[in-house]
């Protein structure tokens, strides 16, 4: 996808079945993300150590704090929109906002999409 200055919020049409694979770094990225979630967990005041540990997550990656939530789900195993829709609904998200992660973890090459094989 190129980039369009005219609409900078632009995101790949991403469709639901659209399946994506998880890369070494992607992997490693969201061990770090769980990883700052426990430790978070265990804080004093949790949810303002979470909101920070996300944060410097996502800094130290390019990414949005909410990008995590729908990396660590690929990582578990799930490889579509399809398959993110109860963690998308959870988070109160909408299909664009969720197309636009997307977007974000495939240009952070922690996933990548895999080509749907030609119909016969």
């Amino acid at each position: 996808m190129t980039f369009d200055w005219r609409n900078p919020e632009r995101v790949a049409p991403w469709k639901p079945k659209q399946r994506f694979l998880v890369t070494e770094p992607g992997r490693a990225a969201a061990e770090t993300y769980r990883a700052a979630v426990r430790r978070a967990q265990g804080a004093q005041d949790p949810r303002l150590e979470l909101e920070r540990a996300k944060g410097a997550w996502a800094t130290s990656l390019g990414l949005k704090p909410v990008d995590g939530i729908l990396l660590e789900d690929l990582a578990a195993g799930r490889t579509c929109l399809a398959e993110l829709r109860q963690t998308i609904e959870a988070c109160d998200l909408s299909l664009r906002e969720a197309r636009a992660i997307l977007d974000r973890l495939v240009a952070a090459r922690l996933i990548e999409p895999l080509e749907r094989a030609p119909a016969v």
